[in-house]
């Protein structure tokens, strides 16, 4: 059964805000110099039809419509443009302007800039005016010359009379790169029907709608920012408050003191946003905070913490924050965004498991009875529509499992992406799986790489099956070390754990690198032999090496999860800049002082 959606397309969404809720504020954006800038649904809608206009004559090159790369700072002008690219039935890229902290962060942003534009060939690039003769080099080194244009190129008037909505449900509507540190980055096709599938569903879910307000600070141009946490507001016909991921980490306050002072009802925020916002707020600057209007804070896009959760919870009650507003959810950008969430207003179901179940990528039976190695599980509810199937499979026979048991998360249904964008093989064997069931439909499923296990109803995430540590035969989760160093010493802040390969007998050797709440007089010493102790003892693993790194060292995606893999590439190639380190072998040679 699939259910029916509110609006065909985004498009003709915004269009019909633009004409019920023209007056109402749409967007407001804080700038770096504590301004902000504004956009009421008519002006939004305006500026987008503009945009819109100067992209539909555009030649297209690998597919049936042009694609426009969106490579802009966060902003009122990336909303435009994204909404732009949809009302000309053009294909939205979604990437971001380069961080020039470091000569080397501009030639990674240069090399990514190139692949994605040789993959997919736009016919223009939206950017900011100083990045056009960049972009333009990049562009002329994969032998293309696409249009490159600045949204203050394009003049808008809110009083124009707009064109028509040009958009299709069944064409492309985006394509979502990868985020992770793969050397080929793969396009997931979403199609206006995937969005609006989902943003339907994500709304009835949580009844948002005209009159509410949402705030945010996720980066736009990876799924959760801009689908969950601007086209679904946008779509409802919320009004929508919003900072930078950079505006977040320097000052999390900010974002509490916007959802406090709008009254907000909805956020979404990766695991380590919450936590942030505990361990970085101290009590004394919470006074006056007000979260008793916020209804729906979803937390995704990595294993949620029960740690975090709780912390959370306790921080910030004695501020009106409902407990059970703290909703754990389970999505991927290749299902358009949500796929799993609790029913609205359910408490989060925090579990307890024996760690000895959850040893590998390749499902094992057992059972949940007390067990002398815990590890902790939270719930993220269940399929998020009637129309979506979300099965355990055992990866290696494609049988489904039963509850209880561990195996690869599948996942079909209308909010599944059309495959990866020129990549057939890849698309075939990631999303033309299919469930080894005698008389069963030969439904397709989109196989995640994730691991999960189906408990009370509600699907548990226990992490990736590449990052699956096997450490002297036995099989370890990276999260169940993390979260082990994570509570041992209340400096430590963020950890990741990895594994790095011995030179002599190619065994997998456990590195762990931490973050620290505070550098400054903090015994490092007692931070590094608190590590090795909690891992040793928790789960047997006497780590290779331990070390103490610079804030922000440890590499994550956009979206916040850990980069695990392009950590032990960086440990191995000695590029982790370490404030102290511990190691016992030379295969642990891999940090710098």
């Amino acid at each position: 059964m699939q259910t029916p959606t509110e609006h065909l397309t985004l498009g003709h969404a915004l269009a019909s805000h633009a004409e019920r809720l023209s007056a109402t504020t749409a967007l407001v954006y804080g700038r770096p110099d504590g301004g902000q800038d504004r956009r009421s649904y008519a002006e939004l809608y305006a500026q987008a039809a503009a945009i819109g206009a100067a992209l539909h004559d555009l030649p297209a090159r690998t597919h049936d419509r042009p694609f426009v790369l969106i490579a802009l700072p966060d902003g009122v002008d990336y909303v435009a443009s994204f909404f732009g690219s949809v009302l000309a039935d053009t294909v939205a890229v979604t990437f971001h302007p380069p961080l020039m902290s470091t000569t080397r962060a501009g030639r990674a942003w240069d090399h990514r800039l190139e692949q994605i534009l040789r993959d997919c060939e736009p016919s223009a690039v939206i950017t900011t005016p100083e990045l056009h003769t960049r972009v333009r080099a990049v562009a002329g080194a994969a032998a293309l010359a696409p249009l490159v244009l600045a949204p203050e190129d394009v003049g808008w008037d809110a009083g124009a009379e707009a064109g028509p909505v040009r958009t299709r449900p069944h064409h492309l509507a985006l394509l979502q790169y990868t985020s992770g540190s793969t050397s080929s980055p793969k396009g997931a096709m979403v199609s206006h029907a995937n969005l609006a599938h989902n943003i339907a569903h994500i709304r009835r879910n949580l009844s948002t709608g005209p009159g509410q307000s949402a705030a945010g600070w996720l980066p736009l141009f990876h799924d959760m920012g801009l689908i969950g946490m601007v086209c679904h507001p946008l779509t409802a016909g919320m009004s929508l408050h919003m900072s930078t991921p950079t505006g977040f980490l320097r000052n999390p306050l900010g974002w509490l003191r916007t959802l406090s002072e709008t009254r907000s009802t909805f956020t979404i925020a990766p695991d380590f946003g919450y936590a942030t916002a505990v361990h970085k707020v101290p009590e004394e600057r919470r006074a006056g905070l007000d979260l008793s209007g916020l209804r729906h804070a979803l937390n995704g896009a990595e294993p949620v913490r029960r740690r975090t959760v709780t912390a959370f919870t306790e921080a910030y009650a004695p501020h009106g924050f409902h407990p059970h507003a703290l909703m754990p959810v389970y999505g991927l950008a290749e299902a358009t965004l949500v796929v799993t969430c609790l029913d609205r207003q359910a408490p989060p179901a925090l579990h307890e498991a024996d760690r000895r179940t959850l040893g590998g990528a390749a499902p094992r039976s057992g059972d949940f009875r007390a067990g002398t190695a815990r590890t902790e599980l939270v719930g993220c509810g269940s399929a998020i529509a009637p129309d979506t199937e979300v099965a355990v499979v055992d990866p290696r026979t494609s049988r489904r499992l039963p509850a209880g048991e561990i195996g690869e998360i599948w996942i079909s249904g209308p909010g599944v992406a059309g495959g990866y964008w020129g990549r057939e093989q890849a698309s075939r064997e990631t999303f033309g799986a299919t469930v080894d069931e005698p008389g069963s439909p030969a439904r397709r499923f989109l196989r995640t790489g994730d691991l999960g296990i189906w408990h009370e109803g509600q699907l548990r995430v226990a992490g990736r099956i590449k990052d699956v540590i096997i450490h002297r035969g036995t099989n370890h989760h990276p999260q169940d070390l993390e979260a082990t160093a994570e509570g041992c010493h209340p400096q430590v802040a963020r950890a990741v754990a990895f594994a790095v390969r011995d030179e002599d007998d190619q065994d997998e050797q456990v590195v762990l690198a931490c973050e620290l709440h505070a550098y400054g007089g903090s015994d490092h010493a007692g931070v590094l032999t608190a590590l090795r102790t909690a891992v040793l003892e928790e789960h047997g693993i006497a780590p290779a090496a331990v070390a103490v790194v610079q804030t922000g060292a440890v590499p994550r995606t956009t979206s916040g999860k850990l980069r695990r893999a392009e950590a032990a590439q960086r440990w191995s190639a000695g590029e982790f800049r370490t404030v102290a380190l511990w190691h016992r072998g030379a295969t642990s040679k891999g940090g710098r002082r």
